[in-house]
């Protein structure tokens, strides 16, 4: 697992996530025959939870490895 910035299209602001891939390479290579990934937010929301989330892959604009 490892920590990755996401900018997606449509949205101004980056998220941070945790994604079950060890670098860049294998996330853009599950990215690209996936239709989602999933991974934990990083930062915890009101209640301390680091909540799960769902990408769409065709959303992805930029990754970068945090």
């Amino acid at each position: 697992m490892a920590t990755y910035r996401v900018h997606l299209v449509g949205s101004h602001q980056a998220i941070d996530v945790d994604l079950p891939y060890a670098d860049l390479d294998d996330l853009m290579g599950e990215a690209s025959r996936a239709r989602f990934i999933v991974g934990h937010l990083t930062t915890p929301d009101e209640q301390g939870v680091c909540r799960r989330v769902m990408i769409a892959t065709g959303r992805i604009q930029c990754v970068i490895e945090a």
